[in-house]
């Protein structure tokens, strides 16, 4: 029978020999990217000129009432701590429809998109001032727009049509 060693001592060893291996494959080299450069690929564009949002991505998106979120699911293109508002339980007169960027400190242009159950869909305009919330009323604020029962989905964009967020809300 062989001797046993005491376990504890390899257990202190082979993390300390992992990191000396990591170091001497990873840092060793120069020709990997620089923290810099890996930072810039894997954060998001804070660029406020974001490019405008593919129309056809927007007209795919539906709320799910029992998930409460939309489909797909879409990041923000513009910059900020975007949120929304929006009836939870079934609406019979109007639905109340907010906005706001909890960081803002500028006046931003935004457009809210609704589409109804039927695939219609109708827009306005609001302006999201710094922190405060941008209200619009459906379908008061929506020219031509009419509630009936069913999904509706609302995708705010910016003036210049970059994508915000998506919610929605249900008609009884």
């Amino acid at each position: 029978m062989s001797p046993q060693l005491p376990s504890t001592p390899l257990r202190l060893l082979l993390p300390a020999a992992a990191a000396a291996c990591l170091t001497l494959t990873a840092c060793g080299s120069g020709s990997g990217p620089s923290v810099d450069e890996l930072e810039e690929s894997i954060a998001p564009s804070t660029d406020a000129a974001a490019p405008e949002t593919d129309p056809s991505a927007l007209a795919e998106l539906r709320f799910d009432p029992d998930a409460l979120a939309c489909d797909p699911r879409i990041t923000a293109a513009e910059p900020g701590a975007w949120e929304t508002a929006a009836p939870r339980n079934g609406v019979s007169e109007s639905a109340p429809l907010k906005l706001r960027d909890t960081e803002g400190s500028a006046d931003v242009s935004v457009t809210a998109t609704v589409t109804a159950p039927d695939d219609s869909t109708v827009r306005t305009q609001a302006t999201v001032t710094g922190g405060d919330w941008a209200e619009v009323e459906f379908p008061g604020d929506f020219p031509d727009a009419s509630l009936s029962s069913g999904a509706y989905t609302v995708v705010w964009t910016t003036g210049e049509g970059v994508y915000i967020a998506c919610d929605g809300f249900v008609g009884d």
